[in-house]
């Protein structure tokens, strides 16, 4: 799917570069500064949601030049040269930047991801201690039922044995708790910190709200500056 479409040709009127986008028209250059082997509807120039930009000959009859081999639909970049007509009159991406902005957003997604996991392993630690700290019940229920049973010398050691060792578990637990009680919170909200410093946008470096990176790509552009997103795949 594209993201950006732009048409690109001469104005007859004027003889200037004519850009349509978005049902507008806008002129670019001098006064018959482009030859007449450039058509009206010359060039479509394309971006899709990859930030790939593709240059298609709208009309058989038109002449495409990509670094100086005549096509008809090619993927190019800001450092291709791209000229239109018999006489090689030169597109310069200056003009066409002008136009569009793009911010790849790719990389916000891997600040996402890490800060999810950073999520999901403070909570699993905290469920974790929690399924610990039942440890003491379990050896304070156990000292209960010895001390309703009739046992000799050794039966009261082993209950002893039990009591103490549930409260050193239960107080160790409580220590613990007591410093988990101030540390979690505070290695959430600096988890939360480095992502919101991290996700914002690449064009204007404006921060977004810290949602679903899949939310943020719908979203299209930045509302701050405008730039067009793109989240660009390798290969």
């Amino acid at each position: 799917m594209n993201l950006i479409e732009l048409t690109i040709g001469r104005e007859a009127e004027s003889g200037k570069l004519c850009i349509a986008v978005g049902g507008k028209k806008v002129l670019a250059g001098d006064a018959d500064s482009v030859p007449k082997s450039v058509s009206r509807e010359h060039l479509r120039h394309t971006v899709s949601e990859e930030g790939h930009i593709t240059v298609e000959n709208i009309n058989i009859e038109n002449d495409l030049y990509v670094n100086g081999f005549g096509v008809e639909r090619k993927r190019v970049g800001h450092g291709d040269r791209i000229e239109l007509g018999r006489d090689r009159y030169q597109l310069e991406w200056d003009v066409l930047d002008r136009f569009f902005c793009l911010a790849d957003i790719s990389p916000l997604q891997q600040v996402w991801t890490d800060y999810q996991a950073e999520r999901l392993r403070l909570q699993i630690r905290e469920r974790r201690f929690g399924v610990l700290r039942s440890a003491t019940g379990i050896l304070t229920t156990a000292a209960m039922i010895l001390g309703f049973m009739e046992l000799g010398g050794n039966g009261n050691t082993l209950r002893l044995l039990l009591y103490g060792s549930s409260f050193a578990v239960t107080l160790l637990f409580f220590i613990i708790a007591w410093r988990a009680a101030s540390r979690v919170p505070l290695q959430q909200q600096a988890a939360e910190e480095r992502a919101r410093k991290a996700y914002r946008c690449p064009s204007c470096h404006c921060l977004f709200n810290l949602q679903n990176f899949d939310l943020l790509r719908q979203m299209k552009k930045c509302p701050h500056c405008g730039a067009f997103f793109v989240a660009t795949t390798e290969g």
